[in-house]
């Protein structure tokens, strides 16, 4: 059985992020089918080339900004070869696999998809196959959930051997899967069921060293907070120090989840970025949102941070619920005063599975939308109640500028060598 999967192209991920979930579907594949990988990011999708690999299965991966090219790529798929069977994962089908489904594809993998693809490739009874939404007789089928893997160590490292890995500057890896808060915007609580699950600090250094020995020397952890539990985040690092790998990397985390033995752990360890969760600066919108954080939390954590010497790079998206001029300002303050390295700006975005799904949406030209290099792409831009479309153009454009501005200064400065 010959197994293709594919990771397509959207434009506010750079050629540095590795597929690091196609990885891991590769890995379970591999015993089981002759396995091909696609990502479109770093390779141009070939039609001559997919009718040389002539896949049995096809398996592409679709979060909200990536589903348009998604959907032509199932129908180019068709096109080459319509006995192919085309099976579809990710964030956005989990929460709206008829989207999928309507649109070409055969079947749906909802949720965590290790053990669901792992059943595919042996069995072809969809009936039985828990954790899929499938066509049948023209009519969808959705079966129950699959159970969530129990033991991450059990799942064989990413498969990167499979991929162009010249392509990418910096690989990526992951030691826990889940959050265990309810942010009104995301759906990672709802993807992973309210569970957070974590890889042994062990099993995470054997595959650093794997990494080391590819030749990278750049990582991003992909946790949504890698400092979640600091014990063992403290753990990793000593190990990280202890393996002489001379690997540098950067992680995400909450301001309120650090402390000065964890930054002085990670520093040693050879982090040198810290990517922060900020949202906003405006307490009144966090709240609004859940994020169940202060700002003055977060301004403490960005000079503890700097006191040893890593870098900081600040999220913060336009638009989330109770989103007024009074609070652009705020957030605009919030970035004058705590000064990240660098700041990532994004525009609110209604995703399935989260709760600003269900609220207002403004329509916005792409291309403006595009210029943000964040959240918008290919989504629902939310939009805040009470504001008008002028507005939020006109609001959004000002806080474009000013973390432009910014970014520029900051550039500056570590071009000097007066900054981390």
């Amino acid at each position: 059985m010959r197994l293709l999967l594919i990771h397509p192209k959207f434009q506010y991920r750079g050629k540095d992020l590795f597929p690091i979930g196609l990885g891991y579907l590769a890995s379970v594949a591999r015993d089981k089918a002759e396995v091909s990988v696609l990502d479109e990011n770093v390779e141009a999708f070939d039609a001559e080339k997919i009718r040389d690999i002539n896949p049995d299965i096809v398996g592409i991966t679709a979060t909200t900004p990536s589903f348009s090219r998604a959907v032509e790529i199932v129908r180019a798929i068709k096109e080459i070869n319509a006995k192919a069977r085309v099976i579809m994962g990710g964030t956005h089908v989990t929460f709206a696999p008829e989207d999928a489904l309507k649109a070409g594809a055969d079947v749906v993998i909802r949720g965590e998809g290790e053990a669901t693809l792992a059943e595919l490739l042996e069995s072809s009874n969809l009936e039985k196959i828990k954790g899929i939404s499938y066509v049948e007789d023209g009519k969808i089928f959705h079966n129950p959930d699959r159970e969530l893997i129990k033991d991450l160590d059990e799942v064989p490292f990413p498969a990167r051997e499979y991929f162009p890995l010249k392509n990418y500057r910096i690989m990526s890896l992951v030691t826990s899967r889940g959050c265990p808060y309810s942010c009104s915007y995301c759906a990672s609580t709802r993807f992973w069921r309210q569970m957070v699950r974590f890889r042994s600090p062990e099993n995470v250094i054997e595959e650093l060293k794997q990494i080391s020995e590819l030749g990278f020397k750049l990582v991003r952890f992909m946790d949504s907070t890698f400092t979640l539990d600091q014990r063992r985040a403290v753990k990793i690092c000593e190990l990280i120090k202890e393996s002489n790998t001379g690997i540098k990397w950067s992680c995400e985390t909450r301001a309120d989840f650090i402390s000065d033995e964890l930054l002085e752990a990670l520093r040693n360890a050879g982090c040198t970025l810290l990517c922060i969760g900020v949202d906003s600066g405006s307490q009144e919108v966090l709240d609004k949102c859940r994020r169940s954080i202060g700002v003055a939390t977060m301004k403490e954590a960005f000079e503890k941070i700097r006191e040893y010497g890593i870098a900081t790079r600040a999220y913060v998206t336009f638009s989330f619920p109770g989103e007024t001029e009074k609070t652009v300002r705020e957030t605009i303050r919030f970035l004058e005063e705590v000064k990240p390295e660098q700041t990532l700006l994004s525009l609110a975005t209604a995703y399935p599975g989260t709760e600003l799904w269900s609220g207002g949406t403004v329509e916005v030209h792409p291309n403006w939308v595009a210029k943000f290099h964040g959240h918008g792409v290919g989504g629902r831009l939310y939009f805040p109640e009470g504001m008008t479309k002028k507005e939020y153009v006109r609001l959004a454009e000002e806080m474009w500028k000013a973390v432009k501005k910014l970014n520029s200064e900051a550039a500056g400065v570590k071009k000097h060598g007066l900054a981390g």
